[in-house]
């Protein structure tokens, strides 16, 4: 009766809500290029280059705006310091403004993600997941890319993705006092899923393999049939296969936790299972997306 409370079912619609709007983010970022363009159409190329710096610098005023009202005290603006470092990097070594928009993107992406795993996350990594699932997200941003019209994948915008997540994770923790509600005990039920941690680990390897082979095909100027090699396209729907055989077999144990008791070993099960079920979704939409471009013969450039 415990998970009828008002205050169990805004939790269970927050949680909701906030990994659909994940989806959606991650769906929609690829085009935004369209608002750039437009902007870029209407008020010309040198005042569209300048709006990536515009929004970055008042990201900065706003954290420091935030910091003060909230009394979190200066030595919080510490954090802003690696943030500016990253930024000037990325502003200095990408020459191509438009490239400059998935800085605050990927700031947000960061702040989604954390606000979903919050919802159920106890224990101490939760930053870190928060980095690998955004940074996950930001190679799944140029995979769509690749089929986008007008977009294209490159190796360059999943760096400056990974980077702006990070500087998400300092905003984070300059702007939040409580990141960490217990320890790791959550790894000793990761156990209890060796075969999802091992499709998760046979996903991630055929990932980078995958990712690499993409580039022969973008080389090739888009051709995708009998340059993609065929044994990374076994890979990819071999991955899939087993991904649905083992949520079918363990989804009792997986998205239920049913043989757990007491309220502290849920908790600390839900925690163990962010860890695997985010990742394995993403890397299960990862590979379908190739398979899908394989069979409806979509050119990826």
């Amino acid at each position: 009766m415990a998970d009828q409370t008002p205050q169990n079912r805004f939790r269970i619609q927050s949680r909701a809500v906030l990994w659909g709007l994940i989806v959606l983010y991650t769906l929609l970022i690829p085009n935004a290029i369209y608002v750039y363009r437009f902007i870029e159409a209407r008020f010309g190329l040198v005042f569209a280059g300048k709006i990536p710096l515009l929004v970055v610098t008042l990201l900065g005023i706003g954290y420091v705006v935030y910091m003060v009202r909230s009394k979190l005290g200066w030595k919080k603006v510490l954090y802003l310091i690696p943030c500016a470092v990253i930024a000037l990097a990325i502003f200095k070594l990408e020459g191509n403004p438009n490239k400059h928009i998935h800085i605050p993107e990927y700031i947000l992406m960061a702040w989604l993600v954390y606000a979903a795993l919050s919802k159920d996350y106890r224990g101490k990594g939760m930053l870190i997941l928060v980095f690998i699932l955004a940074s996950m997200l930001g190679v799944v941003d140029e995979l769509e890319q690749g089929i986008h019209p007008g977009r294209t994948y490159g190796w360059t915008d999943m760096l400056v993705n990974t980077s702006s997540v990070l500087m998400g994770i300092f905003t984070i923790l300059g702007l939040t006092n409580n990141h960490a509600i217990g320890g790791w005990e959550w790894i000793g039920y990761l156990k209890k899923f060796k075969a999802v941690i091992g499709s998760i680990l046979f996903g991630s390897i055929g990932a980078v393999f995958m990712c690499v082979n993409l580039f022969t095909v973008q080389a090739a100027e888009s051709v995708f049939q009998g340059v993609y090699p065929g044994w990374m396209l076994v890979w990819n729907i071999l991955f899939l296969l087993i991904v649905a055989l083992i949520l079918n077999l363990q989804r009792d144990d997986i998205f239920t936790g049913s043989n757990l008791r007491g309220a502290t070993g849920k908790q600390t099960f839900s925690t163990a299972r962010l860890w695997l079920i985010p990742v394995l979704s993403i890397l299960f939409y990862m590979h379908a997306l190739v398979v899908f471009v394989a069979i409806t013969g979509l050119a990826f450039k």
